[in-house]
């Protein structure tokens, strides 16, 4: 009976793995802009990585920006939102590939003088892959909506809410 329940685990592993591209990854990196709810707009950095799950045109994406200096009331804070979720790619094998993406965030918060509690948030979103001469590099743009509500420990609600855009180049790896 172990056998059988190790044999079927595998089984299903291997189903949840596997594509057509088995091993293809995407490394990214870009450049981004949140036009935060409460906040001044703020400009920032960030690195990602998807991977195939089931079919290529699923993508497990994990990711995390880097914005500094967001002035809040009178206080500079510095934002890392950490995302996890999925895109859903509608034409992996064109030039131009449009997907749509959403998930959770875990919005980590340092400022130097408000005391702003770290949040959980999500985001929803609409981006498009263009090959730049090879499938193995690809430049890509993208729009999201953040969802994040954080709390200052007075328990006043602080909005963070807003469009991000990202724009950079992947580079996708068999």
């Amino acid at each position: 009976m172990n056998k059988m329940k190790t044999l079927f685990a595998t089984l299903l592993l291997c189903l949840l793995c596997y594509s057509s591209q088995a091993a293809a990854i995407d490394l990214y990196g870009f450049g981004s802009y949140w036009d935060q709810g409460d906040a001044d707009g703020t400009w920032g950095a960030g690195v990602g990585i998807s991977l195939p799950i089931i079919i290529d045109n699923i993508r497990l994406d994990g990711r995390a920006h880097y914005f500094g200096d967001s002035d809040w009331e009178t206080d500079s804070v510095k934002v890392i939102p950490f995302d996890f979720g999925a895109q859903i790619h509608l034409l992996t094998e064109a030039q131009v590939d449009p997907y749509v993406l959403g998930g959770v965030s875990y919005n980590y918060v340092d400022s130097e003088r408000l005391d702003i509690d770290s949040e959980f948030g999500g985001y929803l979103g609409a981006g498009v892959d263009i090959e730049l001469g090879s499938s193995f590099i690809k430049l890509f743009g993208e729009f999201l909506y953040r969802f994040s509500d954080l709390e200052d420990v007075s328990g006043e609600d602080i909005d963070a809410s807003g469009i991000t855009a990202n724009i950079g180049l992947k580079f996708h790896l068999f």
